[in-house]
């Protein structure tokens, strides 16, 4: 009787410990993950870019016109639509800096993790459901910034909004790590 109550015991503690170990896994997720099923179809249908530079563009901010990939684009552009699973989950994102918030020693203690470089700085910033906040960066000199990076932590679906953007999630950092290829 005690052996059978021991060897319960054992199998309850590593299934306990087990459970503890599968919740804190971080999980590498990529950009499209972050973009629910409706968003990703309505992308991948988005007819060919003409590039006809004698007429209006439908992907101009300011186009007047009704083209229906216009719309879509528009909607695909301006979407918050959050994936719900990755709410509160740990991930390991790639992406690139867009600093909001500085120490004292000019290090970036707050920023928009974006998929690709010069978001919101140099051109459109990408969809708030393709841009994280990231607070509680250290060690993050300025000077990086140019680089891309692996961002981990733990990823809520918080709207953050920003004069450069709004981003769709946000992100507690645990560890940045420097994307190698």
């Amino acid at each position: 009787m005690l052996r059978t109550l021991s060897v319960a015991l054992y199998l309850t503690l590593v299934a306990c410990f087990a459970a503890g170990l599968s919740a804190s896994e971080v999980k590498t997720i990529e950009w499209t993950d972050l973009m629910p099923e409706e968003d990703l179809k309505l992308l991948e249908q988005m007819p060919e870019v003409q590039h006809d530079y004698s007429q209006p563009s439908p992907f101009d901010d300011d186009y007047k016109g009704d083209d229906p990939a216009a719309q879509q684009w528009q909607q695909i552009m301006n979407s918050a639509k959050v994936v719900e699973k990755y709410n509160n989950t740990k991930v390991r994102v790639p992406g690139f800096v867009v600093p909001l918030e500085f120490d004292s020693e000019q290090n970036v203690t707050s920023f928009f993790l974006v998929p690709y470089f010069g978001a919101c700085i140099h051109v459109p910033p990408p969809p708030p459901n393709q841009m994280i906040f990231v607070n509680g960066a250290k060690g993050l000199r300025a000077d990086m910034i140019y680089s891309p990076f692996w961002i981990s932590g733990t990823l809520t679906t918080d709207v953050m909004t920003h004069d450069l953007g709004q981003a769709a999630y946000s992100l507690k950092v645990d560890k940045i790590e420097e994307y190698t290829y």
